[in-house]
């Protein structure tokens, strides 16, 4: 059976020979049918992110992915780090598939799981429980692909205004569904007729997210939620100047694999699943075979676009 591997850090996976046992009694043989290469599969790939760090070479560094039962041809989304997916046939764990419905896409769903995932856990599991019911919800980097699944995550928690900042103005006013759009600009201002902020979900990190936390306005009795996503602007640290924590009720977190546990993604599966499934592949899509992953890890393609592998 064919695969890819790390076999050196830092370097793109390599397609090899593998072998693949009986599935055991719990499990269940599945095609592998797509699997994204998000920034986390990157990650792992580097040796560099906390699931990878100690792991043994060699290595694969997907996360998660969609297979078929070839006997019945059913499609199931194969949840993160259940099994090594960059390979033609998985063994999992039955408790850690679950059904697509019928007409899902296997492309669609592998690429849209991450950032639409991203958002989706953010506000289920990090912000306070309910909390987007009737909120104020600023995406910050909104045009990017998590950005914008951002937008549609927000509303159908109930989020009653989304305000949508990024740099480009002419990206940003193609982003539908917001209600406000906001040009980020040096320094960071919101418009007054905004009001009061609910919720932060940040995809750029860096000066933009402390500037936005000082031009913030909260509500009387409740707090800002930040919620780091992302670090588009590129920058390791987030300055905040401590009087602006005392000015103001924020409340700082971050929303990723180890801010949440496995018990939380297992539980809110099926509701991300279901707004995922209603979604068509997304614009910006690259895809490649298994075969040719090691010659195209590296390209602009592989990188700057939403890269998904097809064994």
């Amino acid at each position: 059976m064919k695969a890819a591997r790390v076999v050196s850090w830092g370097s793109p996976p390599q397609y090899c020979s593998v072998d693949l046992p009986a599935p055991s009694p719990s499990q269940i043989k599945l095609k592998v049918m797509a699997v994204a290469v998000p920034p986390l599969v990157r990650g792992r790939a580097l040796g560099k992110h906390p699931t990878a760090q100690g792991a043994a070479l060699p290595f694969d560094p997907s996360v998660d992915g969609v297979g078929m039962d070839e006997a019945t041809g059913k499609l199931y989304y194969i949840a993160p780090m259940a099994a090594p997916l960059f390979t033609e046939y998985a063994n999992v764990e039955r408790s850690n598939i679950i059904k697509l419905g019928p007409g899902a896409n296997p492309v669609a769903v592998a690429t849209l799981v991450n950032p639409v995932g991203s958002s989706w856990m953010a506000l289920r599991c990090r912000a306070l429980p309910g909390s987007c019911k009737n909120a104020t919800v600023l995406i910050l980097g909104v045009t990017s692909t998590s950005g914008r699944a951002a937008v549609d995550v927000a509303r159908s928690l109930g989020a009653s205004r989304i305000i949508g900042m990024s740099r480009n103005e002419d990206t940003l006013a193609a982003v539908q569904g917001l209600d406000h759009r906001v040009v980020l600009q040096d320094p960071i201002a919101l418009p007054p007729d905004i009001g009061p902020i609910h919720i932060v979900l940040d995809f750029v990190g860096g000066r933009a997210a402390s500037g936005v936390l000082a031009a913030a306005k909260a509500e009387p009795g409740k707090d800002i939620q930040y919620i780091h996503l992302g670090d588009l602007a590129g920058e390791d640290v987030i300055p905040l100047q401590a009087r602006l924590l005392n000015a103001k009720p924020i409340r700082i977190t971050g929303s990723g694999m180890g801010s949440w546990s496995k018990q939380d993604m297992k539980q809110e599966l099926g509701g991300l699943l279901g707004a995922v499934v209603k979604m068509g592949i997304p614009d910006g899509v690259f895809t490649a075979s298994l075969a040719d992953i090691s010659g195209i890890w590296e390209s602009e393609d592989a990188k700057k676009k939403r890269f998904v592998v097809i064994p």
